[in-house]
């Protein structure tokens, strides 16, 4: 089961990852798409430039024949039409000179538009290689998940032995924190009816700032994946079963080591059949919840801050290590997914 997630895990990435890089082509087949039309139409100024180029030469040269420019020039009616004639022949040389340059400038960026979309073909090139290697990749995996899906099918006896042993577990858990949330909120209010905890000032800020990084804590673990997600889940091997998971299993990697996901006070250490170890974490009227430890580094009345060290992930005989983890607010479970970071 364990290697199971894991590969549903990897081809979850694998097809992120090709999804993105589809993105990416897209978008470089709309750059190439554009440039083409920017090159078009430099092309198109270009070629108006040089025939209006060549108009000018050409009635230049006409004019340079048979002193036509100095007839032009000489033959004002008057001094003020002489000046502006000359001024005339001063400008449209300027104009020629202008002309050139506007060809240059054209031209220079004609072969800019040319060598960006000469990079933007390569990289085009790269990412469609990258995605056939990555479908490969995925194909590949899609094997593996269906040999592992077909050895599991024959194991369906063992498979809901293993469920019903992690559903007791999971009870036994949830019975033995709820037991403890109900004793400190009887010891923390005057009433007996209450079923929140009374704070102090110090711990009124502490839930406010854990209430205030919802979708923004750090994972407990620093490398791994949720395996099982929170609520009704369908099992991925037996039919019509589903299973409702009051918190978060996250598979990592062996003797990885367990993180407290904000400051908090250490409440209880306990032993849960079937769950290892269990370290339960106060944030204010928040508790977050690490079980299936081989081993735990704190102790209850500990303060500890975001990132410290709290235990030790356990390691089944098959060489899955995985954590289960909750988040409780009072009395009340929470979703975790809904807290911890994006990875």
């Amino acid at each position: 089961m364990g290697q199971l997630q894991a590969i549903n895990e990897q081809i979850k990435v694998r097809q992120d990852l090709i999804k993105a890089i589809e993105g990416e082509i897209t978008l470089l087949n709309q750059e190439i798409d554009d440039t083409n039309e920017i090159i078009e139409s430099l092309n198109d100024d270009l070629d108006n430039l040089k025939e209006e180029y060549a108009s000018m030469v050409y009635a230049a040269y006409k004019a340079d024949q048979g002193f036509e420019k100095l007839i032009f020039i000489f033959s004002a009616s008057s001094f003020n039409q002489f000046m502006m004639r000359l001024k005339y022949m001063e400008q449209y040389g300027i104009e020629r000179k202008n002309q050139v340059k506007e060809i240059e400038f054209v031209t220079e960026s004609l072969l800019d538009q040319l060598d960006y979309i000469r990079k933007k073909r390569e990289q085009k090139n790269d990412l469609l290689n990258e995605q056939i290697t990555e479908n490969q990749k995925l194909t590949s995996l899609n094997v593996k998940q269906k040999s592992a899906i077909s050895s599991l099918a024959k194991k369906e006896s063992q498979l809901r032995k293993e469920l019903a042993e992690r559903k007791t577990a999971n009870e036994r858990l949830e019975k033995m924190i709820a037991t403890i949330i109900a004793e400190e909120i009887r010891k923390s209010s005057a009433s007996a009816n209450s079923n929140k905890l009374t704070l102090t000032p110090e711990a009124a800020r502490l839930s406010e700032s854990f209430a205030g990084n919802a979708a923004r804590l750090p994972w407990p673990v620093e490398s791994g994946f949720i395996s099982r997600g929170f609520g009704e889940q369908p099992h991925p091997i037996l039919k019509r079963v589903k299973t409702n998971n009051k918190g978060v299993y996250i598979q990592t990697k062996e003797n990885e080591q367990i993180r407290a996901v904000f400051d908090g006070v250490v409440t209880r250490v306990i032993e849960v059949p079937g769950m290892n170890y269990a370290a339960l974490v106060r944030h204010g009227e928040y508790m977050t919840v690490y079980a299936n430890l081989r081993a735990v580094d704190v102790k209850p009345g500990q303060q500890i801050n975001i990132k410290d060290p709290i235990g030790t992930v356990f390691t089944d005989a098959e060489g899955i290590s995985e954590i289960y983890f909750q988040v409780w607010k009072n009395n009340d479970i929470l979703n975790p997914q809904s807290w911890l970071s994006r990875k």
